[in-house]
């Protein structure tokens, strides 16, 4: 869940207002409650140790989170529903959540690397995925570079490019007391429950979590997600989901639905970026319903 730019990163204009409102219904919930059964280990991956839950039987569909926030306040909606039929797998990234930090910067490429790497070592044949946010720009990034480990995708407040603002555009030139001044206004625009929920399950302690915004906030300013060429190439049946007020336009979610050759369109009534906890009822059943879908169901375009 990206802070500055259309989706994963926007423009600072939004940062007072529109991104506490667009963020308020998650905030709201917090880490779940632990009212299932699940498991938990660490994977090690390519350098890094990654948190990954699993709970529930069945097929898996793996669950990405939005940058800053973790599995668990993440998709507290979403685990129990879909656990009850499915195997639902959730992955804490690089320095989120209950992963350690390290000597590295952030790219959705990274993330989308790792990610493949812990479906490799699960041994698991191709998987649902569905990433919200940051969540859904790696995974359309995992999709380009390994479509045999994906069977359907559901993404949610994706972008293709950052909106930046003229002065985000001349970050190149920031000194490190600019930077740090567009990191503090990023961050007091979260929710606090954010850096609280950060702050009890971090392995780096409370005090790293201004690290981990500065770490997203570059990230964000990378003008290209992906490009829409690069969505061409992905043949699996992908679900691309907005709020009707989401930071990113319907225009570009509308883009991105056209560049994929087979996808649906689902934008979220009455809802936000926070989709998955303003409208969880009708997102689980969307998903659901698409998930189920035989895979010739999804028409070409």
């Amino acid at each position: 869940m990206a802070p500055t730019v259309t989706s994963n990163g926007y423009a600072m204009q939004y940062l007072a207002a529109s991104l506490f409102t667009a963020f308020s219904m998650l905030a709201s919930f917090g880490a779940h409650s632990d009212d299932i059964t699940g498991t938990n280990r660490y994977f090690e991956v390519r350098g890094a140790k990654l948190y990954t839950q699993m709970y529930g039987h069945g097929a898996p569909v793996i669950f990405l989170h939005g940058g800053t926030v973790f599995f668990d306040n993440s998709f507290a909606n979403q685990r129990n529903y879909f656990a009850s039929y499915r195997t639902v797998i959730g992955i804490d990234q690089r320095g989120h959540g209950h992963s350690p930090d390290g000597p590295w910067s952030l790219s959705y490429k990274m993330m989308a690397d790792d990610t493949a790497a812990i479906i490799e070592q699960l041994g698991l044949g191709p998987v649902d995925i569905v990433g919200h946010s940051d969540g859904a720009d790696l995974a359309l990034i995992l999709a380009r570079d390994y479509p045999k480990l994906l069977r359907r995708l559901v993404i949610s407040g994706a972008n293709l490019r950052a909106d930046l603002s003229p002065e985000e555009k001349r970050r190149r030139q920031w000194s490190s007391e600019q930077l740090e001044k567009h990191v503090r206004a990023t961050a007091n625009s979260l929710p606090p429950s954010f850096r609280i929920d950060y702050g009890k399950v971090s392995p780096d302690g409370p005090d790293h979590w201004m690290t981990l915004v500065t770490k997203c906030y570059e990230m964000w300013l990378e003008p290209i997600v992906i490009e829409p060429v690069d969505l061409k190439k992905i043949s699996i049946p992908v679900l691309v989901m907005a709020g009707d007020h989401d930071f990113t336009s319907i225009e570009e979610n509308a883009e991105i639905f056209r560049a994929l050759p087979h996808a649906q369109l689902f934008i979220v009534p009455a809802s936000n970026h926070g989709t998955f906890n303003s409208r969880p009822d009708l997102v689980n059943l969307a998903i659901r319903e698409f998930l189920d879908q035989p895979d010739n169901k999804t028409p070409a375009h």
